[in-house]
């Protein structure tokens, strides 16, 4: 497998949509891949005129392939302008939303992580070479779980349980009244507060 076959293969495009690569290794050990798409010349989407390049601008994407390293990407983005009506407008590119740093790859390697209920935000966000808050912001912004809807009659009570591991030796029972079906066990009632 050549260095090129195995670049597009992270980055999962086809190696023709790529005009130019260019790995490095920075002291860190961070993996820096500089990579700028081909020209595909879109149309306006307004007055159907043929685009022109306006300008190239560098933008550093993070990207997750690596559990063991740090993965940057350098990506010259294209930016296009119409001589008819002036309009401009990003490259499209297979990478990442206009104004984010996070890689689609990145962003999915997060949240099938945080599928398994003993992963922390912490664990995986040293595993993607992330911050703990950018993995919760990644986790709140697509997950949606929705709130358990409680009964029509809450019944509450409490029961001795002399094995428990809690500093209490009383749990507190939370049932729907009205079928008899156990909605929650708590340590304590004072975990209600």
């Amino acid at each position: 497998m050549s260095l090129n076959q195995f670049i597009t293969e992270i980055l999962n495009i086809k190696e023709e949509d790529l005009e130019d690569v260019q790995p490095f290794k920075q002291s860190d050990d961070t993996l820096l891949i500089k990579l700028k798409l081909k020209n595909h010349q879109p149309l306006c989407p307004y007055c159907n005129e043929k685009m022109k390049i306006h300008w190239y601008y560098s933008r550093r994407l993070t990207h997750s392939t690596f559990n063991n390293r740090k993965c940057l990407l350098i990506y010259q983005q294209r930016r296009y302008r119409c001589p008819n009506c002036e309009l401009t407008f990003h490259e499209p590119n297979p990478f990442i939303n206009s104004k984010e740093n996070l890689t689609f790859e990145t962003k999915i390697n997060v949240l099938k992580e945080l599928k398994y209920p003993e992963q922390t935000y912490t664990a995986v966000a040293r595993r993607c070479n992330l911050s703990t808050t950018k993995v919760q912001r990644i986790f709140d912004q697509h997950v949606n779980i929705p709130r358990k809807s409680l009964p029509r009659v809450l019944s509450m009570d409490e029961h001795y349980f002399p094995e428990s591991n809690y500093d209490s030796l009383y749990c507190c029972l939370l049932m729907n009244f009205e079928t008899g079906k156990m909605v929650d066990i708590l340590p304590d009632r004072k975990s209600l507060i």
